[in-house]
């Protein structure tokens, strides 16, 4: 069960902005054999998604600075970066799992956007990502 565990706490860490892979625990529980592994993607996905949500509130939490005032960024420049997330950065939420992409959710986070709307992108997208190691 432990290793389990790993899995989940693994993938948690590895989906908020700091830079960790799980992918080498999935290859030592295929290597070594004997793992449910239908259970080890579920819970990575669950992790992931907890780890993503994370930057998508650390997100949030920069707009807060924003609206008092700490955090100067011109009305011209978030109306632009607005009008292009919501033109293409939401179609690249469902490949937030690429490493270089977890900043994305922090920028939605920035923007406001709804977790009821960026929830279900995020699940797909681990889903896809974590995926490939049922087959």
């Amino acid at each position: 069960m432990d290793h389990y565990f790993q899995v989940f706490y693994e993938a948690a860490w590895s989906a908020s902005i700091i830079p960790l892979s799980s992918d080498a625990a999935f290859q030592a529980m295929r290597l070594f054999g004997g793992y449910d592994m239908q259970f080890a993607v579920f819970l990575a996905v669950t992790g992931a998604t907890l780890g993503q949500i994370f930057n998508l509130m650390l997100g949030k939490f920069l707009l807060t600075f924003h609206r008092k005032n700490l955090l100067y960024v011109s009305d011209y420049w978030y109306a632009r970066v607005a009008t292009l997330f919501n033109k293409y950065g939401v179609f690249l939420i469902l490949f937030s799992w690429v490493s270089i992409l977890k900043v994305i959710l922090i920028l939605a986070g920035f923007l406001d956007t709804r977790i009821r709307f960026v929830l279900p992108l995020i699940v797909i997208g681990q889903l896809y990502h974590y995926g490939q190691y049922l087959l």
